[in-house]
């Protein structure tokens, strides 16, 4: 049986499955070796890379746990980060849009289970600013979860 880590991974890979951007990017797991995607031309195309920060459990009284019998919470951020290619154009506006459509896919309340893992994200998910490290504009969106 999985560990309760990785079927947390998994629920929140399950949503980010569902997630279809314009341009379609590929995403990139956590400690995946990225190849960055190339067009029939040869030119670089924007992808997605992923990780996701888990904060250490949070124990609950007995007083609140509840019908479910929980005794800890798990909470965390899970982080969608395009790297949009310089050589590709892109207005501020047009990359700010794309994460901010990435983040609507991530809105409070949002239920994600795998397994024993029920998750929910716990405030509308944000687009960061988006600035520039070295060949790639990068804008950062961040859902925070938690454990239900």
């Amino acid at each position: 049986m999985p560990s309760i880590e990785t079927t947390d991974w998994l629920a929140l890979k399950s949503r980010v499955d569902t997630l279809v951007t314009d341009p379609a990017m590929p995403v990139f797991e956590p400690g995946a070796i990225v190849t960055p995607p190339k067009d029939g031309s040869n030119n670089p195309l924007p992808f997605i890379l992923l990780s996701d920060t888990a904060n250490d459990p949070e124990r609950v009284g007995i007083s609140r746990r509840g019908a479910a019998g929980v005794d800890h919470i798990r909470t965390g951020t899970l982080i969608l980060t395009v790297q949009w290619p310089i050589a590709r154009a892109v207005s501020h506006t047009q990359l700010k849009e794309i994460a901010g459509q990435i983040a609507a896919h991530f809105p409070a309340d949002t239920c994600m289970s795998f397994g024993p893992s029920r998750l929910r994200v716990t405030q509308d998910a944000a687009a960061l600013q988006p600035y520039i490290d070295g060949a790639y504009r990068v804008a950062v969106v961040r859902a925070f979860w938690s454990s239900m």
